[in-house]
């Protein structure tokens, strides 16, 4: 059992896998934007995909897409997705039948979905967004580095403290109760004579 006090490598270690779990969990995690449901559709969708911790890294996102036919015999339908400046990022185009999903990385900006589907069809399109995948990395060496220094700070920094702490609150040397002494508080019966005759009558009332 380490000493309390004790600089506990084993302790370190444990909060290093557990930051770095944590992170690896959080790194995973994505955010969902809803382009079009099938009550709801629209031809043109603007969406904004923000920085992360301002940085221009893109952001790796994922594009769902499912059609639905209602009242149509044809099943012919497409997407594009394009920038700000109208440059193309990704398209399809086909039977509602076949592959409609994309995969890539997207930087930060504004961009434009755009849907054209058969007279009948219906869609349903979400943009799944992975803000800190592409950070994966960075996080780890970033946490991990920070605990490291943490670790060999932390002796420093106790020291420094135990020497700083004596010189602002002095101790003050404590007085010493008698264990012995009278106490007559709270005995009312003897507030009513102050002579010292130890042999006075008793009170008859």
């Amino acid at each position: 059992m380490a000493q309390a006090g004790k600089f506990n490598p084993l302790l370190w270690v444990v909060a290093l896998a557990i930051i770095n779990g944590a992170w690896y969990g959080v790194a995973g995690g994505e955010a969902k934007h809803e382009i079009n449901d099938q009550q709801h559709s629209t031809e043109d969708r603007t969406i904004d995909i923000s920085s992360v911790f301002g940085l221009d890294k893109e952001i790796s996102v994922t594009f769902s897409v499912q059609f639905f036919k209602v009242s149509s015999d044809s099943g012919n339908a497409s997407w594009k997705i394009t920038d700000e400046n109208g440059q193309l990022i990704a398209k399809w185009q086909g039977s509602i039948d076949q592959e409609q999903g994309w995969e890539g990385t997207l930087s930060p900006g504004t961009y434009v979905i755009n849907t054209t589907m058969d007279e009948g069809l219906l869609t349903e399109q979400n943009l799944y967004i992975k803000p800190f995948e592409n950070l994966r990395l960075e996080g780890h060496l970033l946490l991990s580095l920070g605990l490291i220094i943490l670790a060999f700070l932390e002796p420093i920094v106790k020291k420094n403290i135990a020497k700083i702490i004596p010189k602002q609150y002095p101790q003050t040397p404590k007085l010493k109760k008698n264990p012995f002494k009278d106490n007559d508080d709270g005995m009312p019966e003897n507030d009513q004579f102050h002579d010292d005759d130890p042999w006075r009558s008793p009170t008859i009332d």
